[in-house]
Formats: C-alpha cells, structure tokens, sequence
C-alpha cells in the first residue's frame, strides 16, 4: 500500500483548486470580451461609414455624403439644401477619423478635417465630433435641421 504525505494531499488539493479557478476565470474572461466585441463591432462599422462620409464630402460626391444621413432627415431636407448645408467657404482636403466611441446606440465620433483658407492659401487643419445613431438596424450621422 502507497503512503501519501499530508504535504502532497495538500499540494494536489491546492491545484485541483487552482484549475478550477483559472478555468472559470478563463469563462468570465471570454464572456467579458464577446460582450465587449459589440461594441468593437459598433465602433469599427461607424469608423468606417464616417470615414466613407467624409471622403465624400472632400470629393465633392454630395449624393454619397447624402445618402448617410437618416431617412427622417433625407424627407426634411432635399439634396440640393442639403450641399447649401455642408460647403463652406473653406476648400476640405482631408479628413480622418481619429476615434469612436459607442454607447448603446450612438457614437461619438471625432474627425480631422485638413482644410484651405480662400483669402490666405494657407492649409489648417481643426477636430471636430460629430454624432452618429443607430435606428432600423443602421447607422446614420445626426445631421441638425
């Protein structure tokens, strides 16, 4: 018959323990990050609609720019008042987003816009956040009337 020690029934205890432990940590860590991953899913679709936005209104693709402002918003106001809106007296370059951040079913989303001044020539730059909202299963930049 085998003899065991009190120190060994006591190390073997410890780590059936100690896995348990790590195996159900290791549960709630996954759990955490699918959780998580919505939101990541939220921030990397707006990012790239805003970013397509952008782009856009740059180029001058005032029927793309359009088109990511929200049904409600498109049968208040036309395309033609929607460019009277959006140019301004400034010629856009560039713009980036430089972050999201979603909650429930808005984003924040900042943006880099590169610009040139008419009078000067001279190129600047300012950030701006504008907001973005989920409605019908879709984002939509929040356009004010």
């Amino acid at each position: 018959m085998m003899q065991f020690s009190r120190s060994w029934l006591f190390s073997r205890a410890c780590t059936a323990g100690t896995t348990k432990a790590l195996l159900l940590s290791g549960i709630f860590l996954l759990a955490g990050c699918a959780i998580l991953g919505g939101a990541n899913n939220s921030e990397t679709e707006v990012r790239s609609l805003a970013q397509s936005r952008w782009d856009a209104l740059v180029a001058g693709d005032w029927e793309k720019a359009y088109s990511f402002a929200s049904p409600a918003y498109r049968k208040t106001v036309d395309l033609f008042n929607f460019r009277l809106r959006t140019t301004g007296t400034v010629k856009r370059t560039s713009a980036t987003v430089t972050g999201v951040v979603c909650q429930e079913t808005t984003c924040d989303v900042s943006v880099r816009i590169e610009f040139v001044l008419p009078q000067t020539k001279l190129q600047t730059s300012t950030d701006m956040t504008e907001r973005w909202f989920e409605d019908g299963g879709k984002w939509w930049s929040y356009e004010k009337l």
